[in-house]
């Protein structure tokens, strides 16, 4: 009986750490809105390499969700993919913006005024795809 015990206990650790962790899709829209304002707030402050963090956990639990709730969340992830360009727009990293950008239209994002003129994108305007972009927009 020990030893049935021992296994079940085993087992259930096992399956406990190989299985894919959840979200609570009730508390995401104020964690969305809090991890937003947080990285918004480390891009203004210039401090982009914890913007760039901020942004990585907050894209980790978007990715914990389920596929039917990523896509009711698509604003969200092109939010998240907005954010992301501009922290690596300033540390130099302007495909990996340029890409965030591109996934961030192709999810929803529609203001390409914002594109334009967002100083913190300004370094990507000399290239054609930030164009391309901003111009797939509907």
């Amino acid at each position: 009986m020990k030893k049935l015990s021992l296994l079940i206990a085993v087992g259930s650790f096992v399956f406990l750490s190989i299985a894919k962790p959840t979200t609570n899709v009730s508390a995401f829209d104020s964690y969305s809105q809090q991890m937003q304002a947080m990285a918004s707030k480390y891009v203004a402050e210039q401090k982009f390499e914890n913007a760039n963090k901020a942004v990585s956990k907050w894209l980790a639990t978007y990715n914990a969700l389920s596929s039917t709730e990523k896509e009711n969340y698509k604003t969200v992830y092109a939010n998240i993919m907005i954010e992301d360009a501009k922290a690596l727009t300033q540390i130099n990293q302007h495909y990996d913006a340029l890409v965030c950008l591109k996934n961030a239209v192709k999810n929803g994002y529609s203001n390409a005024e914002l594109l334009k003129t967002d100083s913190n994108l300004s370094a990507l305007k000399t290239y054609s795809e930030f164009d391309k972009i901003v111009k797939s927009i509907k």
